[in-house]
């Protein structure tokens, strides 16, 4: 069967193509980077345990901040890596299918001489 031709009848006052106020990478990155860094500013070593209910709180944290920037009909997905600095190299990737006009993700990184903060978040627009 040939979808291609087939359109949905929807109410014109629900039907929103665009959001009204785009995801600001700038914006949400600076949020990021003064949550992480007043945060991890307190974890000055890297103790397992700790980072990884911290991990969990970060992440919260960053969720209700993201609530407050109002950006409706956004829906987001929020990464955080916490770990130890031993002069190794780490390498994240991430891939999503999304729709390149709406979405968008912003990241901040934060490391000192013992512990390494990354945290992404993905925010995409729910039509």
């Amino acid at each position: 069967m040939d979808y291609s031709s087939q359109t949905i009848a929807s109410d014109d006052s629900t039907n929103i193509s665009k959001p009204m106020k785009p995801f600001n990478t700038r914006e949400v990155k600076d949020l990021l980077e003064h949550i992480v860094q007043e945060t991890m500013d307190k974890q000055q070593i890297y103790e397992p345990e700790k980072c990884t209910q911290l991990s969990k709180d970060l992440s919260q944290i960053v969720k209700n901040a993201m609530k407050s920037l109002n950006y409706e009909r956004y829906k987001y997905v929020t990464q955080v890596v916490i770990g130890e600095c031993k002069d190794e190299n780490m390498m994240m990737t991430c891939r999503c299918l999304w729709d390149l006009e709406t979405d968008n993700y912003a990241s901040y990184v934060y490391s000192n001489s013992d512990v390494f903060c990354a945290v992404t978040v993905f925010g995409l627009f729910y039509y």
